[in-house]
């Protein structure tokens, strides 16, 4: 009965009279999919108090990620699988979302768009070419809305680094003049820095070299995690230090300076690009409005002293 309902429908609008019966496959091949895998799970889930607060989208559609989400894990290739974690690292989401779970947050949310629309198509077919194309347009949207979300947090958990990661520098550099060791003096800082990326990626820092962790491995563990140029260096320069015996206190003064350094470049550089960036939204609203005012003085005067012709005058007045 449904393979008839189908050719009906195929047969009522050619190829895309069967967008319909499409959307009925897709729903029942995946619910039963999904059914099958509810009734094969047995064993209890392992419990996840190692979580860190996953986004929103992640918690609506969990239930569904759960169950794909291992073999999403079999299909994909190691590197690939590490190019995400190390995304995901730099965003600080390393600890809420795995890997294969995002790339199966990606297929759902481009399986729900492709459901919406073909659910909405199936309503009214009787749609115009603009808001078909305005339609189809939401199923691309829905692949990539994760990846966008995951650039969007890597951009702005950076630029917070990039302001507080001087100041937590500072810090340890007085600590440590003060006579307190390399941990007390990081413990010190942590404390007083507010709360945000650099007070946690340092916390955990610390955590693993009171753990006993080798101080240079929990370093290097530190820079892949964040994955931000300005660790990187500051990873480098501190196990070079160690290595050829060098003061710390000294590369952490020369880092602290180089960081404040970059920082008001990059400030000053922001400020040069500022008036580049607004000669668009200046040409797009402002000069119109100026040239339609000149304008229309202008052809006011030539009204006055008669240069323009009767029946542009009409046209205009009309």
């Amino acid at each position: 009965m449904i393979f008839d309902q189908f050719l009906a429908w195929g047969k009522s609008g050619g190829w895309v009279g069967y967008l319909p019966g499409l959307f009925v496959a897709i729903t029942v091949t995946l619910g039963t999919y999904a059914l099958i895998k509810l009734v094969v799970r047995t064993r209890p889930s392992e419990p996840e108090d190692w979580r860190d607060p996953p986004p929103l989208i992640f918690k609506l559609l969990k239930p569904i990620i759960s169950l794909f989400a291992l073999d999403v894990r079999s299909l994909m290739k190691d590197s690939y699988y590490k190019r995400i974690s190390s995304r995901l690292s730099a965003a600080g989401m390393n600890y809420a979302i795995m890997p294969h779970e995002f790339v199966t947050l990606k297929i759902v949310c481009t399986v729900t768009a492709i459901v919406s629309v073909l659910a909405v198509y199936n309503i009214d077919q009787s749609l115009g070419p603009e808001a078909l194309i305005f339609l189809f347009s939401v199923i691309p949207a829905g692949y990539f809305y994760p990846d966008l979300w995951l650039s969007d947090r890597i951009g702005t958990r950076r630029a917070i680094v990039a302001k507080e990661f001087p100041f937590l520098l500072d810090l340890l550099v007085l600590s440590m003049r003060a006579g307190l060791n390399y941990s007390t003096s990081l413990g010190q800082a942590i404390a007083s820095l507010p709360k945000g990326p650099v007070k946690e990626e340092f916390a955990k820092l610390l955590r693993e070299i009171r753990a006993g962790k080798v101080r240079r491995d929990s370093l290097l563990d530190l820079a892949e995690r964040m994955n931000i140029d300005s660790v990187h260096n500051f990873v480098a320069a501190v196990n070079q230090a160690e290595e050829t015996g060098g003061e710390i206190v000294d590369v952490l003064t020369a880092q602290a300076e180089q960081k404040r350094t970059e920082r008001f470049n990059n400030a000053e550089e922001t400020a040069n690009k500022a008036p580049v960036k607004m000669l668009i939204p200046m040409m797009a609203f402002l000069f119109p409005i100026i040239f339609m005012l000149l304008g229309f003085v202008m052809i006011v005067k030539l009204a006055e002293i008669d240069m323009i012709p009767a029946s542009l005058l009409k046209l205009l007045a009309s």
